[in-house]
């Protein structure tokens, strides 16, 4: 009599516990999409997932929670099997599932440190990332237009279009090779995207692609130019590499893009600290390749970028 007496209230201990746990995650993941923190682990067309995502589970979590439990699982009248009802089942749950996620929230940096862009492998080499791969430097010839960040469209994942984005009269497209690609002596530059102080401001990216594309190389050409990213030491105090993290998905495929610089004196950085780098890219052959360098004439400290990442 007494079991018969215990088994309702542990069966509703344990949907509680279940729900609770549902609720939680749930949690976790709001957290993570309202204070921004999201943004460092995916693409920005995925965050909205995760909202939607926070919110089903505490949805049905709450549900869990306030359904009244039964002994048996029915389904058109034939009871299939019996419930489990012991409470230790759902404190299991809720040690494997919910409690590594809730000490990842305050534990986790939501960066990358040197060790970390080490172990991945820097990419130098823009054919190698995986959205790049099969367009650029691959087959019998490529095609491809000029990277979003070159006209400023991986700051808005809506833009598309290859720059320029607005002909002006009388200004000709070199469709010799690439008509996506600006000849630069159409006055393409002008679309460049400009820094406050009028510098053209590029990401490491549009850098290392142009080693693929020799028109933008020309754009670039003796101009000043802005790069921002983070600070990984070098081999001496006037070489280091620009980082900036590459994603396709999410933060488990991301990739370091470096990009190499030489200082004219001493950068005072921390490690992986973000710095601002200006001066002139230089472009030089070896074989059959091009390698581009940043010489620097300036290196700042400056606070991280809205999107830390770059896609």
């Amino acid at each position: 009599m007494l079991s018969k007496d215990l088994a309702g209230p542990r069966r509703g201990l344990a949907s509680l516990l279940n729900g609770l746990t549902l609720v939680g995650i749930g949690i976790v993941l709001l957290d993570f999409f309202f204070t921004g923190r999201i943004d460092q682990y995916l693409h920005p067309q995925f965050r909205p997932l995760t909202l939607v995502a926070g919110i089903i589970f505490c949805v049905i979590g709450l549900v869990y929670s306030a359904a009244k439990p039964s002994a048996r699982c029915c389904v058109d009248g034939e009871c299939v099997h019996e419930n489990a009802s012991n409470p230790l089942r759902s404190v299991i749950a809720v040690l494997v599932l919910f409690a590594p996620l809730v000490a990842g929230v305050p534990l986790s940096k939501d960066s990358y440190d040197q060790r970390a862009v080490l172990n991945r492998g820097f990419v130098q080499d823009i054919t190698k990332l995986p959205a790049r791969a099969n367009s650029v430097g691959t087959g019998a010839q490529a095609s491809q237009a000029i990277p979003l960040g070159a006209s400023g469209a991986d700051k808005d994942a809506g833009l598309s279009e290859p720059l320029p984005q607005d002909t002006p009269p009388g200004s000709a497209i070199n469709d010799s090779a690439n008509p996506a690609v600006p000849d630069s002596g159409d006055g393409s530059a002008q679309y460049l995207p400009k820094a406050p102080d009028g510098n053209v401001a590029l990401e490491v990216t549009d850098l290392l692609y142009a080693e693929q594309e020799e028109s933008l190389r020309k754009i670039f050409d003796n101009k000043t130019i802005e790069v921002i990213g983070q600070y990984l030491p070098g081999p001496d105090a006037k070489q280091f590499k620009l980082v900036r993290m590459f994603i396709v998905c999410c933060a488990a495929d991301a990739r370091p893009v470096a990009l190499p610089v030489e200082a004219t004196g001493q950068v005072n950085s921390s490690e992986m600290g973000w710095i601002r780098v200006t001066g002139k890219a230089a472009f030089t052959q070896s074989g059959d390749r091009t390698h581009v360098v940043m010489k620097a004439a300036k290196v700042e400290s400056v606070d991280p970028p809205a999107e830390a990442m770059l896609y």
